[in-house]
């Protein structure tokens, strides 16, 4: 049976306002010691990080040799908290790691799901699994879709493997044979205090960009964020973000709707997800004339439109990220955001 730890980095988590707390509790219910490297920080960080038990802390410099240069400095200081965790379990056959970067966050109700897919890898023979993404942009309920936003990415790996963070710590590098998983990484990156997403896109950028090149490049990064694609996701957030989203003036509890009609097939579709459309009444149906009229606009989703349904119900909603190595939504997923572009959410 696998067993799984987790290691992550941070430096001035409270000053650039990352989700961290939040991210560590979500990935403690999950592994069973996560390490994390800290580096030097002036606000407080180091010391919100005591009050949690199940936290290695490596105490960290970063390398000012290291900024400006694609972000070697981000994987630089990942990959010392998998050395220090290697050094412990890496022997173990059995011990696979789970990353994530303090913005991002699994949600409590793929937590088992999550567990099946590494244990699946695991018995496999595989030493990577790679999870989709949601990358939540400007507010809590609507998702980038853009070319250069990553619709997957490894954070899991065998710990026997020579499997390293490299770049700017995306990703990994040395991996052989991945699984594929359906649960989604909550990458929370772009929603928090509007002045401190300033400082941190500055921060990233200057981690990555030679110096003499700041300028010309912060700028460009800022003409391609707004020009960013997104759609609609309303779904219930993983609870540990309910006082972020609160206190950022959005709601947690997204309203209810009274009726939902969907053309398709429900054999199609997992009966768990079914369950959290946030509706008094689902039905569905075989085509849209058995939909009354004045509800297909608005309470109506086709699952496989025709070109003609097309045509009459046109959708905005794509059938994957913009990305070209994006992998296609499966029905399930799709309808998560077809369901949102009608205003009908998910619990």
């Amino acid at each position: 049976m696998a067993k799984i730890y987790g290691f992550t980095l941070l430096r001035n988590g409270i000053k650039y306002d990352y989700s961290f707390k939040e991210c560590l509790l979500a990935l403690s219910e999950l592994v069973e010691k996560i390490y994390i490297a800290v580096g030097e920080s002036d606000d407080g960080t180091r010391e919100a990080l005591e009050e949690f038990d199940f936290l290695e802390i490596i105490d960290t410099k970063w390398d000012p040799e290291m900024m400006g240069d694609g972000g070697q400095i981000l994987s630089h200081q990942t990959n010392i908290a998998l050395e220090h965790l290697r050094k412990e379990h890496g022997s173990d056959p059995d011990a696979w790691g789970m990353y994530l970067q303090c913005d991002e966050l699994i949600h409590e109700r793929d937590l088992e799901q999550i567990k099946e897919d590494i244990e699946a890898a695991h018995k496999g023979n595989h030493d990577s699994v790679r999870f989709r993404y949601l990358h939540f942009w400007k507010d809590h309920y609507h998702i980038a879709i853009s070319k250069r936003w990553y619709p997957q990415e490894v954070r899991c790996i065998k710990l026997d493997q020579e499997i390293w963070s490299f770049g700017d710590a995306q990703g990994f590098s040395g991996i052989k044979n991945l699984y594929e998983s359906d649960c989604h990484i909550y990458h929370y990156g772009h929603v928090r205090d509007a002045e401190k997403l300033a400082e941190k896109q500055e921060l990233l950028t200057r981690m990555i960009r030679p110096a003499e090149k700041f300028k010309k490049y912060f700028s460009r990064e800022k003409k391609a964020f707004s020009k960013t694609k997104y759609i609609p996701l309303l779904e219930r957030h993983p609870i540990l973000m309910k006082e972020r989203i609160e206190k950022m003036g959005e709601s947690y509890e997204l309203r209810e709707s009274d009726l939902v009609y969907i053309v398709g097939d429900r054999s199609l579709l997992d009966e768990s997800l079914l369950e959290r459309v946030n509706t008094k009444k689902l039905i569905f149906v075989n085509n849209p004339e058995e939909v009354p009229f004045e509800y297909r606009d608005k309470k109506m989703v086709i699952l496989s439109p025709t070109l003609f349904q097309n045509f009459l119900y046109p959708s905005k909603t794509p059938k994957s990220f913009e990305s070209p190595i994006a992998r296609e939504w499966s029905e399930s997923i799709r309808l998560k955001f077809q369901l949102s572009e009608k205003g009908i959410s998910l619990s």
